[in-house]
């Protein structure tokens, strides 16, 4: 059976390509998919009620700890 951190990856991977193929079909590249991402995490998170500025910084910590714990063969800066 597939433990949890495998089908969170495989997830996150799927959603990804998926943000990719979405931007290129509308003009977009790598990165126009990755603020879309940023983009949707600010926006779940302010309507919760949380800050803007304070759901922008969770969201760059949060991305940093995943791909760290996640993928540790990736540099994140």
């Amino acid at each position: 059976m597939t433990d949890g951190a495998t089908i969170t990856k495989r997830r996150i991977e799927a959603a990804v390509i998926a943000s990719q193929m979405n931007a290129r079909n509308h003009g977009g590249d790598d990165a126009t998919a990755a603020a879309d991402w940023m983009c949707a995490f600010v926006l779940i998170s302010v309507k919760s009620g949380a800050d803007p500025e304070r759901a922008f910084a969770a969201m760059w910590e949060n991305a940093k700890a995943a791909v760290s714990g996640l993928w540790p063969d990736q540099r994140v800066n």
